[in-house]
């Protein structure tokens, strides 16, 4: 093995036993597709590389042997994560399972719920992202007692039967964006706040986190009450321009959720001066942090509008997302519920 990559490291990585990899290596016995592909997913990750190929053709499995794994991803979470998830339909996970992805375009909870219901019957275990309901939760009791495994994306869910939840740490989120305002705002004054919905505990926990730094490290400054703008980006427009005309001492605006196409559009039409060969040239604009990578927030970084990002990596929450989906289908040795708390990147102008 190169690069001193042991197996007891590959077996850790792959979540498996000792023996299991030594199986899978050294082809000592016959191992479902699903954990080679786990095995040689999590040793190729270490940087190990097999002497020689290992033949999976009389191991892989049919499509109706694969697990049939479900996405159901709203509208306004970033269209970055849905690629992703469109990729791994190019990936060894595709030996062990079949994706298929829906996009929920009306966000009323009841709606969600029968989604979750509906599509919950064309698959064998879903990852959605969702806010946190009393709807949504009943429909996530009753898929699971038809031992369809649910698991949240991005945002977690207080369902009692969620199988697990992959995101980040989005108090720390919420922190190190107060950090970066209280440390590069250059005055101290007013900040906005906008949040797309208190019931996504990931925007809640953001914005909560977000608000206790300045009362402990930075009190001189005013947090201003949240303004709920459900991730519109024309709702996020209308507050900004609210915040900029009411305030004159505006000196920041966290965005907890989404609609960052409406903020950046405020800052242009209210701060904006004139237009350069390096982009937009802005006037008194508050210090602005967003919470996702997207291609309007990638623009906003590269033009001004934006002077932080806060964001997930959605290739790893993609990745990890299909292997939980995978496991919790297959192998009962998993607890009810899975927590996978993935770092978060800091974008700036410089190194996106």
């Amino acid at each position: 093995m190169t690069r001193k990559v042991t197996i007891k490291q590959i077996a850790d990585k792959a979540g498996v036993s000792v023996a299991t990899v030594d199986r899978v290596i050294n082809k000592r016995a016959p191992v479902k597709s699903d954990t080679i592909e786990l095995v040689l997913s999590a040793a190729a990750e270490l940087g190990w590389r097999a002497s020689t190929p290992i033949n999976l053709s009389h191991n892989i499995l049919t499509e109706q042997e694969r697990v049939h794994c479900g996405f159901l991803i709203q509208r306004n979470v970033s269209p970055f994560l849905v690629e992703e998830l469109k990729r791994l339909t190019k990936t060894s996970l595709s030996l062990s399972a079949t994706f298929s992805i829906e996009i929920i375009e009306d966000l009323d909870p009841k709606n969600v719920a029968n989604k979750i219901r509906e599509f919950s019957q064309r698959v064998d275990a879903l990852a959605i992202t969702a806010i946190d309901h009393p709807y949504v939760s009943e429909a996530i009791d009753n898929v699971s007692e038809n031992n369809v495994p649910v698991v949240a994306l991005l945002s977690d869910i207080t369902s009692p039967n969620l199988a697990g939840y992959i995101g980040t740490d989005n108090r720390k989120r919420g922190r190190t964006s107060a950090w970066a305002m209280h440390h590069f705002c250059g005055k101290e004054g007013k900040i906005g706040v906008l949040i797309g919905s208190h019931r996504y505990v990931s925007q809640e926990d953001r914005e909560i986190s977000f608000r206790s730094y300045f009362r402990e490290k930075a009190p001189s400054f005013t947090v201003l009450e949240s303004i709920v703008c459900l991730d519109d980006a024309d709702l996020a427009y209308r507050a900004t321009l609210r915040l900029l005309k009411e305030h004159a001492d505006l000196v920041g605006v966290f965005s907890a959720g989404g609609g960052s196409a409406g903020i950046i559009r405020a800052f242009a039409e209210h701060c904006g001066d004139k237009t350069t060969t390096q982009g937009e040239t802005y006037q008194n604009k508050p210090f602005y942090v967003s919470p996702e990578l997207t291609p309007e927030t990638r623009n906003g970084l590269i033009g001004g509008a934006i002077d932080m990002v806060i964001s997930a990596d959605f290739a790893q929450i993609a990745q990890t997302a299909a292997k939980m989906l995978i496991s919790r289908k297959r192998d009962p040795r998993y607890t009810p519920k899975q927590f996978v708390i993935l770092p978060f990147s800091v974008y700036t102008s410089e190194n996106i």
